[in-house]
């Protein structure tokens, strides 16, 4: 079971990812609607915050470590493959949880994978494992 803080950042549909440094965004824009009256004046109504959105590039990559320095188990594919199975649910609320936030429902908004090179990337971990590319997966994952 993937624990914040041991072997992953985040936990996202029950499995643990490690996201990119300085990817991280949390946001919550206001529920507010600005309308011009009939004396040509502007009406403001402001009705708080709205739901939470989170950014995040995913490392879906080869050759990851816990913390403690020992292998995930995963390559990079499996971790894209796991990530792209949550995002094809259609209709359905998923479990987030990062170190600020914990199972809080949420819907899988966006996805977005990059590849640096797809010839030289087709090489297996250097655990000798199977072979599989690399990725970024860029997400936004929106309050439900």
């Amino acid at each position: 079971m993937a624990t914040i803080g041991v072997d992953c950042e985040i936990i996202l549909d029950g499995q643990g990812y490690l996201v990119a440094p300085g990817s991280y965004r949390m946001r919550q824009p206001r529920v507010r609607s600005a309308t011009v009256r009939a004396d040509n004046n502007e009406g403001y109504r402001d009705l708080g915050p709205g739901k939470r959105v989170w950014q995040m590039v995913i490392l879906a990559i080869n050759d990851l470590t816990k913390y403690d320095g020992t292998p995930t188990g995963l390559t990079g594919q499996q971790y894209r493959d796991t990530l792209r199975a949550s995002y094809l649910k259609v209709n359905t609320t998923l479990t987030y949880s990062d170190p600020l936030n914990s199972n809080i429902q949420v819907r899988f908004d966006e996805y977005a994978e990059t590849v640096a090179d797809l010839r030289v990337q087709q090489a297996g971990p250097a655990g000798g494992g199977p072979m599989g590319l690399s990725y970024h997966c860029a997400i936004t994952l929106v309050e439900a």
